[in-house]
């Protein structure tokens, strides 16, 4: 193998395309919201902010351009970091690299979470976080060890972080640019993957890494007790820059209970939150390890951001322990009742070296082969999940999950959300796109009016929509049309869904549920214990 470390290296970053009509890639909504994706990504500019200033690095974001031979042709070293749902984009890229002797890094969820699987496909897999590795990473490059798996050990220190290379990239292609102040969760879901990649012991930057990163972003020309001293930062430093961003997260639903800083998030323009409510039923919650959201009714937990003029998102599963017959019409109305958006809805899926594939597997209950994408059409886990022997019949949570997909995106259902979310929120926008952003997004009003407001299905209730909030909420016209957009976008991936699962359920009703647990390598193929077992045991 070349040895790659006496001079310039010339490094190819790569994110791998998101396949069409899935949950992972709503590319029509961020293009007719003024975009081409949603953002760059972090892990990956992160990374090449930690490698050597010497080398020349070039950045090729597959959801927004192709990777081209001429890319792979100047490439010496390919860097791909992706997760699951990626595992086909990666397989061929690294198979066209190799073609031409390039030499393959992969990194990021799918390799940390099933090492082996992609051990056999690069050269280098990094499980993990890569900065306490990267030493020893570059060092083998160098020396021109042909091949390794670099697990870290350790969590990363984010003291002195350095600044994510966002130079290398077109942030004018996203509609938001994201931004990372903490790793680790100290929470203990059994399905996370999260905790599993970055442990559960929060580490957060400073003040001034933070202001740092904004600075860049602002001179880029982009048009973004320690979270309360760095909001606080970050509110100062955006008055004093005109407030040139505005801000999303991702938080549990113990934000509610933080009124200071909520206040802070509002005074820094923060629309839009995305929360895992995943289930309505406290007591499946409290069986996963999620008791963190039993402690407050999601439906106040929503009002109370509404509030504070933010607008939340969240994920929705089926296929816990201890659900029932009722668990699908509970998360429905859960959802009625708070008007959340759901911007994933998913079969649990027991991923690679969590606590929940490891209890299952102890119970015989695991599918073998880890994370499977069999089907090229399909690269995601909401119809290759339930990778493992239910707990309760099999076809009843995959119809389950078709009808609420059927049901969550139907216009009548989405719109009464909107016009919730309307009576709630209290805007207090501060940030105003630049004048280049506002005739993009000009341009595609004609086309958003001609696909909701011209349609038999949606144009009732989207000028209904549109009607109500310019009288009773201005400020909430944005969301409205955020929202719809996304509605239907998500409206039609989820037909594709809700196919793929009425086949199953025939596949299933002709083969039989033992034989087909036994069929995918379950040890214990029946059904296991019973609700009030279960919940005993929890």
């Amino acid at each position: 193998m070349e040895k790659l470390g006496d001079g310039p290296v010339r490094c190819l970053l790569v994110r791998p395309e998101f396949l069409e009509n899935t949950f992972y890639n709503p590319r029509d909504v961020f293009r007719l919201l003024g975009g081409v994706s949603a953002a760059p990504p972090l892990g990956l500019l992160t990374v090449a902010a930690h490698l050597p200033r010497h080398w020349e690095l070039k950045f090729v974001d597959g959801d927004v351009e192709p990777v081209t031979d001429a890319h792979l042709d100047w490439a010496q070293l390919l860097l791909l970091s992706g997760k699951g749902p990626q595992e086909i984009p990666i397989r061929q890229l690294v198979e066209r690299a190799h073609q031409r002797n390039v030499t393959v890094i992969v990194g990021g969820a799918g390799p940390t979470l099933q090492p082996s699987f992609y051990e056999g496909l690069a050269d280098y897999v990094v499980a993990g976080e890569v900065e306490p590795v990267l030493p020893k990473l570059l060092a083998d490059l160098a020396n021109g060890v042909s091949a390794g798996l670099y697990r870290s050990h350790e969590s990363a220190s984010l003291l002195g972080a350095p600044v994510p290379r966002y130079d290398l990239v077109n942030l004018n292609n996203y509609s938001f640019v994201g931004m990372n102040f903490s790793r680790g969760c100290p929470f203990n879901c059994e399905f996370c993957a999260q905790i599993e990649i970055f442990g559960r012991k929060p580490r957060t930057k400073t003040v001034d890494c933070i202001l740092r990163e904004h600075q860049q972003l602002f001179d880029l020309g982009y048009d973004v007790k320690a979270t309360e001293e760095v909001l606080t930062a970050m509110r100062d430093w955006n008055r004093n820059h005109g407030h040139p961003f505005c801000y999303s997260t991702e938080a549990t639903m113990n934000l509610a209970k933080l009124p200071k800083i909520l206040e802070l998030m509002r005074d820094n323009d923060f629309r839009y939150v995305f929360m895992g409510i995943e289930s309505g039923d406290d007591a499946v919650l409290s069986l996963t390890q999620k008791g963190q959201n039993t402690k407050l009714a999601p439906e106040e937990v929503v009002k109370t951001l509404n509030a504070y003029g933010m607008v939340v998102n969240t994920g929705l599963i089926l296929g816990f322990d201890g659900e029932g017959d009722e668990t699908a019409a509970t998360m429905l109305e859960m959802v009625r009742k708070t008007g959340v958006f759901p911007t994933l809805v998913l079969p649990l899926h027991a991923l690679p070296n969590t606590q929940l594939a490891r209890r299952l597997a102890k119970e015989g209950r695991l599918f073998g082969g880890g994370i499977q994408i069999a089907d090229e059409g399909r690269t995601d886990t909401a119809t290759t999940g339930l990778n493992f022997v239910t707990f309760r019949p099999r076809a009843k949570v995959i119809a389950d999950l078709a009808d609420v997909l059927e049901a969550l995106y139907q216009p009548k259902n989405h719109y009464a959300r909107v016009e919730l979310t309307t009576r709630q929120l209290k805007t207090a926008h501060k940030f105003r796109p630049p004048l280049r952003k506002l005739l993009t997004m000009a341009t595609k009003l004609p086309e958003i009016v001609r696909m909701l407001g011209m349609d038999k299905e949606t144009a009732y209730y989207f000028w209904r929509a549109i009607g109500r909030a310019a009288l009773k909420n201005p400020g909430a016209l944005e969301m409205v049309i955020a929202l719809s957009v996304m509605n239907n976008n998500y409206a039609r991936a989820s037909k594709s869904y809700v196919t793929a699962l009425r086949a199953q359920l025939v596949h299933l009703e002709q083969v039989g549920e033992q034989e087909y647990n036994r069929s995918m390598g379950a040890t214990d193929s029946a059904n296991p214990v019973r609700p009030e077992q279960a919940r005993a045991s929890a």
